[in-house]
């Protein structure tokens, strides 16, 4: 697919950290200024997915829809779903984060019910992509203690980034999201992440987040173009097809009853 050949050329590498200057603000704060910066109230995508298989070059595309509404930092909604290829048309997930907590819920069309997501499971991947369940939450500056490291030329040298560490508030929530840190690559004029490299419990690089083809929608900032590469294993390359920002979307889409019923399924 053409897409995916564009996207596997695109590559951003952290600058040693020799090269780093120092950070002009402190890491929450960086983080911060980006939710505030980047935030909508309702977004509506079409996605095109390709899985990709690295050992055996085997590939498998997806279409899925996503819609997202978000009432301030700390009360989220979600819901995603598969319209093809057939053997899994229907299949989604109900996210929601109500006063920063988060609660999610899978729905696979054969059971006709949805299943809990357990806080332990939010390491697991979800359908057989490259995204675990708790990378589908989005950022929760409740549950990461965010430091900057420095500040790095980025974008083929002509802007420069914030270099942040993101670390689970404690133990626990390490253990429930399956990482012991991420490194963040957070551009810092347009406060947009670049790139995210995710490191497992033993703190050993696992994969890696690559965004690209962004396009400006009023104030506001969106890749066309994503890659989770979880090395060595498979791929999980993304392009945006058609979206909407804070446009009118029905309270019923993020209802448990919307999936459950099979409203989402045409």
């Amino acid at each position: 697919m053409k897409f995916l050949s564009v996207l596997v050329a695109f590559h951003l590498s952290f600058v040693s950290l020799s090269s780093q200057a120092k950070c002009d603000k402190a890491g929450p704060d960086i983080m911060k200024a980006q939710e505030d910066a980047q935030s909508a109230k309702t977004e509506e995508e079409s996605q095109q997915i390709v899985i990709l298989d690295v050992t055996s070059n085997k590939k498998e595309e997806r279409q899925l829809k996503r819609f997202s509404s978000k009432k301030d930092s700390k009360n989220t909604k979600l819901v995603l779903y598969f319209n093809e290829p057939a053997t899994i048309k229907g299949a989604g997930l109900l996210s929601w984060k109500e006063s920063g907590e988060e609660n999610q819920w899978l729905y696979i069309p054969e059971l006709k019910k949805l299943q809990r997501i357990a806080s332990g499971s939010r390491k697991n991947y979800f359908m057989g992509t490259d995204f675990t369940y708790a990378d589908l939450e989005g950022e929760n500056l409740d549950k990461n203690k965010y430091t900057c490291t420095g500040e790095v030329a980025c974008q083929k040298n002509k802007s420069k980034c914030y270099v942040i560490e993101a670390k689970p508030i404690n133990e626990a929530e390490a253990r429930n999201i399956g990482y012991s840190k991420r490194m963040l690559l957070v551009d810092k004029k347009d406060l947009i992440t670049l790139k995210i490299v995710f490191y497992d419990l033993r703190g050993k690089k696992l994969k890696t987040a690559d965004y690209a083809n962004w396009t400006q929608v009023g104030k506001l900032w969106r890749p066309n173009l994503a890659i989770m590469d979880r090395h060595g294993v498979q791929k999980t390359f993304i392009k945006v097809g058609k979206r909407q920002l804070n446009k009118p979307i029905d309270d019923l889409v993020f209802a448990k009853r919307y999936l459950q019923k099979e409203m989402h399924i045409k």
